[in-house]
């Protein structure tokens, strides 16, 4: 109940501020579109002009500061990453095979089709079981960077750590849903239980030679980006000294109409990665030639030896009881979809917790039940839903207080303040769990904002809130050289 007042919350919230951002860029973009199209010769001779300038200047400083003090330690930082990241999607392959094996051998023993919907209903959200998923996330624990931390001056690993969790996550995500989605188009072929049974075992097949290939590529990519996030930042600090205070002068180059569109920082740090993405690509490129690690090469391209399985695209989710159950659903099919794979970190971060005090200083203000006024509101945002916070302080008071707070946090009475002068509120601040936590402590109503969709696992009773570590966008990885 709680947790799915927080994820409305935050989701409207959330919607709102996207849906204002996408109306500005609407807005914005026929100007800057009829400017581009326009001169967009001109822009791309520019921006090559004064990319060759900057490259002739910083290209031979920074291939020296790669060769010193980057490529030495490419190969050792790749094993680091390496080793943790292919065990955990080792562990991955062999969760989702053993799961459906299982699966297999409970349907042909227990009883046909009725059996299988009641599995595959279950299974279907196995990417988001925290409990059966924790043995894939736990690899990662073995990832130190012990001696390269202090090098490249690395702050945390947590951040790799967590984006190798949320790959993993997503991959077997994939495999259910490739899965599911192949075993639902087979089933009214099928004649009895023997048919099922092999044609599970032929399509469990099918889509672990899937998995390979794509774990292969995702690893990859992760390892470019790891590598990348750890020797950008601590080039451009060693290049800053002498390059750094040199680019006001390549300002001049670009034509003043043009100065929105191409800028000399952006510029110069695209020839810095320049100069080390060649050495991190041949290291991966070495290390999925020696198969240690079970990498495919480049020059692998599966597609052709089982062309349907990448037309399968992105379909609606199978919804196995309400098809196959012949019972009118209790709960929409989308929202219990949604429910199911609502999700919490199940990463321990053991390089301290963020400071929900100040996420809940900011969501609520103490003693009242209405959101808090944002400071400056952005036009076209809408404030936050009202009553959506007092629906989460309501349930908090049913779980953790009784009838006697739920009362108290209805009204909207700081716990912490002295008794009220109102003759039905003497006894309030005796109830000791109430008091509004401070700012940099944890609060009942600011531990609740701890879900994130972008993180492994899934929120349950047995899943008590974990300290926060760093957390991501869907897109990149956000890191704190």
């Amino acid at each position: 109940q709680v947790s799915d007042a927080v994820y409305r919350m935050v989701y409207e919230l959330a919607k709102a501020q996207y849906d204002a951002a996408v109306a500005r860029c609407e807005q914005e973009r026929p100007q800057l579109e009829s400017t581009i199209r326009t001169d967009m010769d001109q822009i791309i001779t520019s921006k090559e002009h004064l990319a060759s300038k900057i490259r002739a200047f910083v290209l031979p400083k920074a291939e020296v500061c790669v060769r010193n003090h980057v490529q030495p330690y490419i190969s050792s930082i790749l094993e680091a990453l390496m080793t943790p990241t292919s065990q955990g999607f080792a562990e991955v392959r062999e969760v989702f095979f053993k799961e459906v094996t299982d699966m297999n051998m409970n349907v042909v023993n227990e009883g046909g089709l009725e059996k299988l919907v009641e599995y595959m209903e279950k299974l279907s959200h196995l990417a988001f079981h925290p409990v059966k998923m924790q043995s894939c996330y736990e690899k990662m624990d073995q990832l130190k960077l012990e001696g390269l931390q202090q090098r490249f001056d690395v702050s945390s690993t947590s951040v790799f750590k967590q984006r190798a969790q949320i790959h993993m996550r997503q991959q077997m995500d994939d495999a259910m849903h490739t899965f599911e989605t192949l075993l639902h188009q087979e089933l009214g072929k099928l004649q009895g239980k023997d048919d099922l049974c092999k044609s599970i075992q032929r399509i469990l097949e099918r889509v672990l030679k899937k998995f390979d290939y794509d774990s292969s590529t995702v690893r990859k990519k992760f390892f470019r980006e790891a590598l990348l996030q750890i020797t950008i930042p601590f080039l451009l600090k060693k290049l800053a000294p002498t390059c750094k205070g040199e680019l006001a002068k390549f300002q001049e180059l670009i034509f003043e109409d043009f100065a929105s569109f191409i800028l000399v920082e952006n510029t110069y740090e695209e020839v810095v990665l320049q100069s080390v993405m060649k050495d991190i690509m041949q290291a991966v490129k070495e290390a999925a030639v020696q198969r240690k690690h079970n990498l495919y090469r480049d020059s692998m391209v599966m597609h052709n030896s089982d062309p349907n399985l990448h037309l399968l695209g992105e379909g609606l989710a199978i919804d196995w009881s309400e098809e196959y159950s012949g019972q009118p659903e209790a709960e929409p099919a989308a929202d219990r979809r949604r429910r199911a794979k609502q999700v919490v970190s199940v990463i321990q971060d053991d390089e301290g917790a963020l400071p929900y005090g100040v996420v809940a200083e900011a969501l609520l203000q103490p003693g009242s039940p209405e959101p808090r006024e944002p400071e400056e509101a952005r036009p076209g945002v809408p404030p936050s839903p009202p009553g959506a916070v007092k629906e989460i302080r309501e349930a908090l008071a049913q779980e953790s207080l009784g009838d006697g707070a739920e009362e108290r946090l209805t009204n909207g009475t700081d716990g912490g303040a002295p008794p009220s002068p109102r003759g039905d509120a003497p006894a309030e601040a005796e109830v000791p769990r109430a008091t509004p936590a401070p700012p940099g402590a944890q609060s009942p109503s600011a531990a609740c904002h701890q879900r994130s969709d972008n993180e492994p696992g899934e929120r349950g009773e047995r899943s008590p809130p974990r300290p926060g570590g760093t957390t991501e966008s869907g897109e990149g990885v956000q890191t704190e050289f």
